[in-house]
């Protein structure tokens, strides 16, 4: 067993519980290992959770972090219900803790994202543990920002889920545990068959497209924003004290554009922002309403039409 306590059968069972559900719970490794500690230390003997344990270890802490609070909450309803469900009487939360609102995204202008991608594609240099960096990074951050993917998504798309003849994606397992198509347009497409011919050659028998190396399969998405940043820090627009651009910045630049070309067009917006909707994965539209507001913020010019095209749609501004 992985962990020590008189929870670790209950919590080891609760795991592969949430796992065979198809529920990602990425955090709740890191906060069961802390919880274990605690109980090991402090409730040897118990192995039922109780309010006295659950909110005893939830306050056990020095963050003042609503978002590790809050997870600190959710993984203790995880244990309480799982408890629960098998016939103990344990304590269950019945109470959240609010998300802190997420600030408004910086995004790049079209100057910006020039020099940026200028930046990615110069000054990437190898390292001993990933020696490809400067070929993978350059076509991994244009598919983010040609598809408007997670940076997880792109990190963890297998060789199998490329189809490099009609040019599609799929996109398993993602948020949610939804599956999608994303369709790639000509010239994100010819980026990537480009880069999986010379990598199949450096990289045999790789299982993921853009696998660093034997050991480590994908890349994370702290990966992709440690990289990210130490890009942004060699642009002429980098400001060390200023709100910080961020790789899903690229995903959100890629649906405003989207609306752009839809109010540039004349298209029939319900239709797509439908589209859109289902093409980013989102949950229901309210999430890709959002953009209608960053739309208008980048591009003022069309407030009026935005106006005018949004007057019967029920418009929330909820980030995803």
């Amino acid at each position: 067993m992985m962990y020590k306590s008189k929870f670790s059968e209950d919590m080891e069972n609760m795991l592969r519980t949430l796992h065979n559900s198809g529920l990602k719970v990425t955090y709740i490794n890191s906060f069961l290992n802390s919880f274990d500690a605690y109980c090991s230390e402090k409730y040897c003997d118990d192995e039922v959770l109780t309010m006295e344990i659950a909110e005893g270890w939830i306050h056990d802490t020095s963050s003042s972090s609503q978002v590790h609070m809050s997870r600190r909450v959710q993984t203790m309803k995880h244990l309480g219900k799982y408890q629960l469900m098998i016939g103990k009487p344990a304590y269950m939360p019945n109470y959240s803790i609010p998300y802190p609102k997420s600030a408004e995204p910086r995004l790049f202008t079209e100057v910006q994202l020039k020099e940026f991608f200028e930046k990615v594609d110069t000054t990437i240099m190898p390292t001993k543990a990933v020696p490809y960096r400067g070929i993978i990074f350059p076509v991994l951050l244009r598919l983010m920002y040609c598809c408007g993917l997670r940076s997880a998504e792109a990190c963890e798309v297998k060789c199998e889920d490329v189809d490099l003849t009609n040019g599609i994606l799929f996109i398993m397992d993602s948020k949610g545990n939804k599956d999608r198509v994303v369709y790639m347009g000509n010239d994100i497409l010819e980026l990537c068959r480009r880069f999986h011919k010379k990598y199949s050659e450096l990289f045999h028998d790789r299982e993921y497209f853009f696998q660093p190396n034997l050991k480590k399969k994908y890349f994370t998405s702290g990966d992709v924003h440690n990289l990210f940043d130490a890009v942004m820090m060699k642009t002429s627009f980098y400001e060390p004290n200023a709100k910080k651009f961020t790789p899903h910045g690229l995903r959100h630049l890629f649906a405003v554009e989207n609306i752009r070309r839809c109010f540039e067009a004349g298209e029939d917006f319900s239709n797509r922002i439908e589209y859109l909707s289902r093409y980013m994965g989102h949950d229901n539209i309210q999430h890709t309403l959002y953009y209608l507001h960053l739309t208008q913020r980048l591009f003022p010019v069309y407030r009026d039409k935005l106006r005018t095209l949004t007057e019967n749609v029920e418009v929330a501004y909820v980030e995803e």
